[in-house]
């Protein structure tokens, strides 16, 4: 393969369960990732540390909640450094699915992110006009300007870095629950930059073709843009991080 192709880190850390269903149902999209750049997975924190200490990668994406836990603090930094010089991390896929809140609050803290884990429910998004300005009109074009989802939604998140939005009058959409309405404050998906590269998230748990649409838009945007980005050396554990009952 020629020296200039783009290469993206999928990061697997999570349980065998995770690892199934990534399988089973990231297949569309992984083939739309891989006729845009080569690939490579870690499936241990000692692999992704050596894999973005010796090699260059345009993205990082973290597909499942293993990347959340406390044992994993250190490469979570790691992560930090690496976006800072220029990297691209999305969380996506299987992620929103199975961090749990306190694993959350803390890995937005390594990022130095406001972020805070927000409500879960679906209802209909519209994008925001700010991000089709990020995106520029060709990409946004293949961006649907309303969808629904069923979302873990991020609280803090500033309005410029927010990619879909909930508009006043909108509505949770459950077949169990009356309507209800939604905090307009929050979103299912978040992108901006960071340091000299790019942090996103995406909070679609049921792998909707405009979360599809929505993760290549993000991946376009970052390989067309993106020079070569550096390594980034490993970080150690802590004491802490070893002991996570401590």
């Amino acid at each position: 393969m020629a020296a200039s192709t783009p290469h993206i880190l999928y990061l697997r850390l999570g349980t065998d369960i995770q690892d199934d269903l990534f399988d089973e149902l990231y297949q569309g999209v992984r083939a739309q990732i891989a006729s845009l750049a080569s690939t490579q997975e870690a499936t241990s924190m000692e692999s992704a540390q050596s894999l973005l200490s010796t090699q260059s990668f345009m993205a990082v994406l973290v597909v499942d909640g293993g990347s959340s836990v406390k044992e994993h603090n250190a490469l979570q930094k790691q992560l930090v450094s690496y976006a800072t010089v220029g990297g691209t991390v999305i969380f996506c896929c299987l992620f929103a699915s199975f961090i749990r809140p306190p694993d959350m609050s803390q890995l937005w803290k390594n990022f130095n992110e406001p972020w805070k884990s927000g409500d879960y429910h679906r209802s209909t998004f519209y994008l925001s006009q700010k991000m089709k300005n990020v995106f520029g009109s060709q990409r946004a074009k293949n961006l649907p300007s309303e969808y629904s989802m069923k979302a873990l939604h991020l609280a803090n998140v500033p309005v410029g870095s927010r990619v879909y939005v909930p508009l006043e009058q909108s509505r949770t959409e459950s077949r169990v629950f009356p309507p209800d309405a939604v905090d307009s404050s929050q979103t299912p998906a978040a992108f901006h930059k960071y340091g000299s590269g790019w942090l996103g998230y995406i909070g679609d748990v049921n792998n909707e073709d405009g979360s599809q649409a929505l993760l290549m838009a993000m991946l376009d945007l970052v390989v067309s843009s993106t020079n070569t980005v550096p390594t980034v050396a490993k970080i150690e554990s802590s004491p802490e991080d070893e002991n996570p009952g401590c």
